[in-house]
C-alpha cells in the first residue's frame, strides 16, 4: 500500500485548525484508505468549527453501506429456508396481491393482477395472478402439513412432518422457487420507474408482509436468529427452478459481513459528538436489531434507527400494511426524514456526513454540507444516480466541492469475501481491480493499492 498523506479539505476553517490536531487523536478504520482516514480524522477533530452544539449529527444507510449484504435479502432467504410464517393459506393472495385486482390499473402493474411480471424458464411470459395462484397452492400443502402444526396455527388437518422432511418435497422446492420468483418480480415490476408512487411503496412492502401474522417480539427474535446465522455463512446467490405450469427461477442472497470500518466511524463520530442516525429502506425492526446487536460494534440507539414502520393489528399482529403519515425511507423519503424530522431537531443544521451505495441513498447524501459524504463502491453503472457520485469522489480528490464545501470519499470493497479495501477502487474476483469511473484517469488517484 501507498501511504497517502494528503489531506482532503474539508472547509477553510478545518483546514486552518487541523494543523493543530493532537495526532493521538487520529481516526483509523483497518480496511480504509489512508486518503479517507484522514479525511474523517480532520472531520472529528474540527466538529465545533463547522457546527454549534447540538447541531452536529451523521445519517448512515444500512443495506450493504454499514454491512455486507442486505438485512431484508438475508433474512427473506432464513425466513423461507426455515419455513417461519403466521398467515393461513386463505391470506396468502390477499397479503401478496399488495391490494391489486384484475381491474386494477397504475404505472407498477397497468393490467393489475393480468400484468406480465417476468418469464418462466422458456421464455413465456408470466402474470401477477399465475405466480400468485400457483405459489398458493403450494403454500398450502406446506401449511397443513408442517406450518400449522409448528407454530399451533388453525388447521383441520393433523399431518406433521418435521422441516427436514418436508424441504426434500417437491411442494417445498417449487414453492421456494415461485416465491423468490413473485416477490422479487414484485419489486422490479418489469422494469418499471423505481421512483414512481407506487414502486416506492411496494418495494417497502413485498418482503416485511413475509411477516403478516408475527407479534413485533416475534420479529425481532427471529431477526437476530437470521443476522447471527448469516453472518457465519459463505456469502452467496443460490438459485432455484420450480417445475410444472409455472417453472420460473429465483435467486436468494445468503451471508452477511460486517463492516469495521463502519463501527469504527460510528464510535468516532459519537466521541466527537455527532449524533449518528441510520436511515434504511429495510423494515425498521429488522434494521434496529442489526443497529444494536449485542457483540457487534454499531451501538445505534433505537430511537436513531428510521427504516419502513408498519402497523399492528388489535392483537398486536404484523400486518404488512405500512404506517400511515411517515415517509417511505428508500429515496426521496430519506431526505424527507432528513429535513423534516432530524434537521428541526439539530437547530436546522444539515448533517455532517453521510454514508450510501445505491439509488435510494443520493437524495440523503445530497443534503449533506461542510462534512463529508462517504460512498461505498459497489461498481454501479453509469444510469445510475450514485454513479454521480463515484464521479464526484474522483472529481474532488484532494479538495472540496465548492457549491456544497464537502469531501467525497470513494470506499472500495472485495465483494467476495465481503470486505472493504485499503483503495477507492473495488473487485468481484480478487484479480481485476476497478473504481468503475472513466473519467479523471480511471479515477486513478483513488488507486493506491499496487494490482
Amino acid at each position: 500500500m501507498t501511504r497517502v498523506f494528503a489531506t482532503a479539505a474539508l472547509s477553510t476553517a478545518l483546514l486552518a485548525s487541523s494543523a493543530n490536531a493532537n495526532v493521538s487523536k487520529y481516526f483509523v478504520a483497518a480496511e480504509a484508505p489512508d486518503y479517507n482516514n484522514e479525511a474523517v480524522a480532520n472531520l472529528l477533530t474540527n466538529v465545533k468549527s463547522v457546527r454549534k452544539p447540538g447541531e452536529a449529527y451523521a445519517v448512515f444507510d444500512w443495506d450493504h453501506s454499514a454491512m455486507f449484504g442486505d438485512v431484508s435479502a438475508t433474512t427473506m432467504f432464513y425466513q423461507v429456508d426455515n419455513l417461519n410464517f403466521r398467515f393461513s393459506p386463505e391470506e396468502f393472495e390477499s397479503i401478496f396481491a399488495l391490494g391489486y385486482r384484475a381491474s386494477s390499473s397504475d404505472t407498477c402493474f397497468p393490467n393489475g393482477t393480468n400484468s406480465v411480471i417476468g418469464k418462466d424458464v422458456n421464455g413465456t411470459d408470466v402474470t401477477f395472478i399465475a405466480a400468485l395462484t400457483n405459489t398458493a397452492k403450494d403454500y398450502k400443502v406446506l401449511y397443513e402439513a408442517h406450518i400449522a402444526p409448528t407454530y399451533n396455527l388453525t388447521c383441520d388437518f393433523t399431518a406433521t412432518a418435521s422441516l427436514d422432511e418436508i424441504k426434500e418435497t417437491s411442494e417445498f422446492l417449487n414453492f421456494r422457487a415461485k416465491l423468490g420468483f413473485l416477490l422479487y418480480s414484485l419489486q422490479l415490476m418489469n422494469g418499471g420507474d423505481d421512483h414512481s408512487d407506487c414502486s416506492l411503496i411496494n418495494a417497502m412492502i413485498v418482503y416485511p408482509r413475509l411477516f403478516v401474522g408475527m407479534t413485533e417480539d416475534e420479529i425481532a427474535a427471529f431477526a437476530r436468529a437470521s443476522i447471527r446465522w448469516n453472518l457465519a455463512e459463505s456469502l452467496e446467490s443460490l438459485t432455484y427452478t420450480s417445475t410444472g405450469d409455472v417453472a420460473v427461477k429465483a435467486s436468494y442472497s445468503k451471508g452477511m459481513r460486517v463492516f469495521g470500518g463502519q463501527e469504527a466511524t460510528m464510535r468516532a463520530l459519537r466521541e466527537a459528538g455527532v449524533a449518528v442516525y441510520v436511515i434504511s429502506g429495510s423494515p425498521e425492526l429488522l434494521v434496529a436489531e442489526a443497529a444494536d446487536l449485542a457483540g457487534l460494534g454499531y451501538l445505534v440507539s433505537r430511537d436513531n434507527v428510521y427504516g419502513g414502520r408498519f402497523t399492528t393489528d388489535s392483537a398486536g399482529l404484523f400486518t404488512g400494511e405500512l404506517l400511515g403519515g411517515y415517509p417511505t425511507t428508500w429515496g426521496p423519503g430519506k431526505a424527507t426524514i432528513i429535513t423534516s424530522i432530524l434537521m428541526p431537531n439539530h437547530k436546522g443544521a444539515a448533517p455532517i456526513y453521510s454514508s450510501g451505495d445505491s439509488d435510494g441513498d443520493c437524495e440523503a447524501l445530497s443534503t449533506v454540507r461542510d462534512g463529508i459524504v462517504h460512498i461505498n463502491n459497489r461498481l454501479k453503472d453509469n444510469s445510475t444516480c450514485i454513479y454521480s457520485y463515484y464521479e464526484k469522489a474522483c472529481q474532488y480528490f484532494g479538495t472540496t466541492e465548492p457549491t456544497t464545501n464537502n469531501t467525497y470519499l470513494l470506499q472500495g470493497q472485495d465483494k467476495p469475501i465481503g470486505t472493504w479495501i485499503n483503495s477507492g477502487f473495488t473487485t468481484k474476483d480478487g484479480v481485476t481491480y476497478t473504481s468503475g469511473v472513466p473519467t479523471n484517469d480511471g479515477c486513478a488517484a483513488y488507486k493506491f493499492l499496487s494490482f
